[in-house]
């Protein structure tokens, strides 16, 4: 090892290099260095990445389910879902209060499309909302598929004079995706 005595504004710095052919010894230890750098860089990059979108996933189910908004939805939903009639009773209905609970309908079934577009976007954490939600995501879907199909064909009673063929899709492709693991868990 080489080592020379350089003075700088007063200081003085050791500078060693490596002799007997070894010159590539610094260079090298200097780019390991800096590759490890850079890839715990990018790990912690992800790791925050990561528990930011798991802590919005909770955060959404913490502040949508606590909310009576959510919870006047959710017991319209359930209630017509339990109904004899179910989900026919508002396809083309002509009463005004019929007609706020198709509304109520639309509004939690849009709830879902948000969040499965969210997961699908990578915005939200699938595996922290799936665990919480699996089993509901695709009871609500099953149940309310009939209507759905319905508003994605126009028709004078439909809501729609245009197509939605793409009504709900995402919400749609969610619960798809889990229902086998629904199926597997019962």
């Amino acid at each position: 090892m080489n080592c020379e005595m350089l003075t700088q504004e007063g200081v003085q710095i050791a500078v060693c290099t490596p002799s007997g052919g070894f010159w590539w010894l610094t260079p090298l230890i200097l780019s390991c260095s800096a590759i490890t750098a850079a890839y715990l860089s990018v790990q912690s990059i992800r790791t925050n990445r990561d528990m930011a979108r798991k802590k919005a996933t909770l955060d959404l189910i913490v502040q949508t389910e606590s909310t009576d908004y959510y919870q006047s939805l959710y017991r319209t939903f359930t209630d017509i879902r339990k109904d004899e009639s179910g989900f026919a009773q508002i396809f083309s209905p002509s009463n005004p209060e019929i007609v706020k609970q198709r509304q109520m309908v639309l509004n939690y079934l849009n709830h879902y499309e948000i969040i499965a577009m969210g997961i699908a976007d990578g915005i939200l954490d699938e595996i922290v909302y799936k665990d919480y939600m699996r089993s509901t995501v695709v009871r609500d879907w099953f149940a309310a598929e009939p209507f759905i199909r319905h508003i994605r064909e126009p028709s004078a009673d439909s809501g729609s004079e245009v197509s939605a063929s793409a009504a709900f899709s995402n919400f749609e492709a969610l619960a798809l995706k889990w229902e086998p693991e629904v199926k597997r868990s019962l």
